[in-house]
């Protein structure tokens, strides 16, 4: 029931003044949901209007020792943590001083209008602080709870349920259900190589990185209770998982101030759409973030040639990305990167004409931006007098070794006018004729830098990446309101708050084999995760990156990276740290022909990504995603770390072992049928070769698909480049047995198939009442219009678009008994 009061004041008069040894509970609507207040032993509840549990909260109990915790409702405690940055890797240590004290009640309870407010209170009635819980929304509320300001650690516990899955914080590369892990969360660097704990008892700490190290972590998580979990905090934080203890969730925050989301959902989907509305979503990025990116760099020629190579192999490609455009030497590290912020005018004399050709021949040209500024290199004088770097207790620019071993600060984006003049700068180089860039890094801010704004570098340590982002997208931004044009950048770090203002995010720099943690099998759970945090648009490096303790890339790792970068949202190479080393797509003429393949099948899928990005616009619904957010009741889709769903209806689960040639396949209850239209149920072993994917789709879908003869998504001024003007709404559609489906298009062409009881190979067809033919599998019909199988056994409506646009028809898995 609703619990109204004429005021909170006169409600805790009336609380505090009832008889009895404890004041009753206090039981009220909050946001939708019901919210059951225990005043003693202080105990919080909340379910849902038709009295499902999500979180039961753990009794109020007295604090404990100084270690471990106590797993009572709510804590705090004062303590300090030690923090050494090397390499952007941190080593937080805590100096545990005093014990934890635990709330054993609560008191001035106090309920109004969707909102509740009490007192917490330790041993012998000691004030620990005031908390309110509010509605946000329906099926929506926070918790905002203040310590005493000379406590600086708070805590809260709840139950877990015997079979409780969790999914998101962030880009983590060992799981996708968190269960049994303590995650600990704090932008840094990833590490070369990962250990299986967070423990520092790992050889050289800072270079190889824990389980739970990452440059992109998310304080919250999607539960198979039916709910997600948002705490806002900048501070470090750490969540067990029924780990330290099997019966309970704990979740700690750095800070004395615990702000938590508590988002209800009756899907995983729903409580998604109300976690990514509240954080915000990214705009819809334009076309050429869903064609394929093509590295090349060793200077404008080489690039010239790798374009024009390109082209003539047929690959599909509409963006060029260059790395070394400031400069690059070999190493015995490999092809290492100038740290300048200006053209390499020795590698890139002519940079200004080579865009030019680039966009002649249908690419954009990205480039390569960080806000390091190291102190070897001319823009570094130019950032120390204009005050624009962080600065050390003396004054002067806070100095670390950087990417390079040089002594090297960083930009002050607490500071406005570094952030205009670094906007200035990137300006610039965009005016050279680049369309876009990496805007890597992040995570290197020291807390004891000394900002502009006054601000405490401990508190913005984790929104540095949040910064970062803003201040590319408010330069994007301002250049499009100017002239219009489609331009992109892409991040590796990001934050609470980044959601809204990144279009792409990758998954960082994993080593070139086949490891699991750190290897390719690392960025299937590093993109399930960001998906369900709020990052819709994700890819990763081809083959990887770091060669460092390990081999070069492989024939064999190339080609299988290769299928499942064609299967992620965005498809990009990348040359790796041992660019000279590395197998590449111009290694032997079967690469090539890979990359042609799928290449041209993943910017054929352009008609089906934009559909599911205008989905995640609306309700958050990632296109990289676990299979529980479509088969929540499908117990392995909450678990597996090598398979994901590419949108609704590509199951995608690619080769991830070594010499593996094929490899087991869950599936969810019901039949589904492979890209080719083999049938498949259940649990499976699937042949894989080396040059192929395990893809597979829904009785009844319908996959909608470019044709064969695209080249790229932007305009060329090369006639012999096919365009997506060219092809116009022209589409290719790949039709399978078994049931129902529409897909719609974001400029509303529709497309609704309906097998019926279509089971072998169709014997006739009609388009608009008129026979069409029907060769091998295939129907081309023209314009909108209603297609109708064997006298309507089954029927696909086409609906938009131009009255001559051509559409090719394909019954996949339609076969005689």
């Amino acid at each position: 029931m609703r619990f109204r009061v004429p005021s909170l004041a006169a409600v805790a008069v009336a609380v505090a003044g009832c008889a009895g040894p404890s004041p009753a509970p206090v039981e009220a609507s909050i946001g939708g949901l019901v919210v059951r207040v225990e005043p003693s032993p202080a105990r919080l509840v909340v379910r849902t209007a038709d009295g499902d549990v999500l979180l039961d909260g753990a009794p109020g109990g007295a604090g404990g020792d100084v270690y471990p915790p106590p797993y009572v409702g709510f804590a705090a405690r004062a303590t300090r943590g030690l923090y050494e940055m090397q390499s952007g890797s941190f080593k937080i240590e805590e100096i545990k001083e005093q014990p934890w004290q635990g709330v054993t009640e609560f008191a001035d309870l106090a309920a109004g209008d969707d909102e509740i407010e009490f007192s917490l209170r330790g041993d012998g009635g000691a004030d620990l602080g005031r908390a309110r819980i509010a509605g946000t929304g329906a099926g929506q509320l926070v918790l905002s709870w203040s310590a005493p300001p000379d406590l600086n650690r708070s805590a809260v516990t709840f139950a877990c349920d015997p079979a409780e899955h969790f999914l998101g914080f962030g880009g983590q590369s060992f799981d996708v259900d968190h269960r049994g892990q303590t995650v600990p969360l704090w932008v840094q660097e990833d590490g070369i190589t990962k250990h299986t704990d967070d423990s520092y008892d790992r050889g050289i700490w800072f270079l190889v990185g824990g389980r739970h190290s990452t440059h992109t972590p998310m304080p919250m998580y999607v539960s198979s209770r039916g709910y997600a979990l948002l705490v806002d905090t900048p501070y470090r934080s750490i969540f067990e998982m029924c780990s330290e203890r099997a019966d309970w969730v704990r979740v700690e925050v750095w800070d004395r101030e615990l702000r938590m989301y508590l988002f209800a959902g009756a899907t995983p989907a729903e409580s998604i759409d109300k976690l990514t509305a509240h954080v915000g979503r990214p705009e819809i990025p334009p076309p050429v973030a869903f064609a394929p990116w093509l590295d090349a760099i060793f200077g404008e020629d080489n690039v010239r040639r790798v374009a024009a190579a390109l082209r003539s192999a047929d690959v599909a490609a509409s963006v060029i990305w260059t790395e070394d455009w400031r400069g690059a030497n070999d190493t015995g590290l490999g092809y290492e990167l100038e740290e300048d912020w200006e053209v390499d005018r020795e590698l890139y004399p002519n940079f200004e004409d080579l865009a030019d050709e680039l966009h002649a021949a249908g690419f954009l040209f990205f480039i390569y931006h960080n806000s390091f500024l190291d102190s070897t290199v001319p823009v570094y004088d130019e950032a120390v007098a204009g005050g624009y770097t962080i600065r050390d207790d003396a004054g002067g620019p806070y100095l670390f070794n950087g990417v390079k071993q040089n002594p090297t600060t960083l930009l002050d984006l607490s500071n406005p006018d570094a952030v205009a003049w670094a906007k200035g700068k990137y300006r610039d180089s965009l005016a050279l004729g680049a369309d876009g860039y990496m805007a890597d890094f992040g995570e290197w801010l020291p807390v004891d830098a000394v900002l502009a704004s006054g601000d405490d570098a401990l508190a913005r340590h984790n929104l540095y990446p949040v910064d970062w982002a803003r201040l590319n997208r408010e330069l994007f931004d301002e250049l499009s309101a100017a002239d219009g044009r489609d331009r992109l950048f892409f991040v590796r770090s990001a934050y609470v708050g980044s959601q809204p203002l990144v279009s792409v995010v990758w998954a960082g720099d994993q080593q070139t084999d086949f490891s699991i943690g750190d290897g390719m099998p690392s960025v299937i759970p590093i993109g399930i995760g960001l998906g369900v945090t709020g990052f819709p648009y994700y890819g990763h490096d081809i083959a990887g990156y770091m060669s460092e303790l390990t081999a070069p890339v492989t024939r064999e790792l190339w080609f299988r990276w290769v299928t499942l970068g064609a299967l992620s949202p965005v498809m990009r190479t990348h040359h790796g740290r041992d660019a000279r080393a590395n197998w590449n797509w111009e290694s032997d003429a079967e690469s090539t022909a890979h990359l042609r393949r799928w290449s041209k099948f993943h910017i054929r899928l352009y008609p089906y990504l934009r559909a599911m990005a205008q989905q995640a616009r609306d309700v958050g619904t990632p296109l990289f995603r676990p299979l529980a957010i479509d088969y929540p009741d499908f117990d392995p889709g909450w678990t597996r770390t090598d398979q994901f769903m590419l949108g609704d209806r590509l199951l995608v689960a690619p080769v991830v072992e070594q010499g593996a040639t094929s490899r087991e396949v869950e599936l969810p209850p019901g039949t589904f049928y492979t890209l080719s239209g083999q049938p498949v149920s259940g649990t499976v072993i699937a042949d894989v070769p080396v040059d192929d994917i395990f893809v597979a789709v829904p009785a009844g879908a319908v996959l909608v698909l470019l044709p064969d003869e695209i080249d790229t998504l932007v305009g060329a001024q090369d006639a012999s480049v096919v365009t997506l003007a060219d092809v116009g709404d022209d589409r290719e559609l790949w039709l399978y047995p078994g049931g129902t489906s529409q897909l719609v298009e974001a400029n509303g062409l529709r497309y609704e198939w309906d097998a019926g009881s279509l089971a072998g190979p169709a014997t006739r067809a009609t388009y608009n009442g008129d026979d069409v033919a029907i060769a091998g599998d295939a129907v081309d019909v023209v314009g909108p219009g209603t297609l109708v199988f064997d006298d309507g056994a089954a029927t696909l409506t086409i609906s938009g678009g131009a009255p001559d646009r051509a559409v090719r028809v394909r019954l996949r898995g339609f076969v005689a008994p």
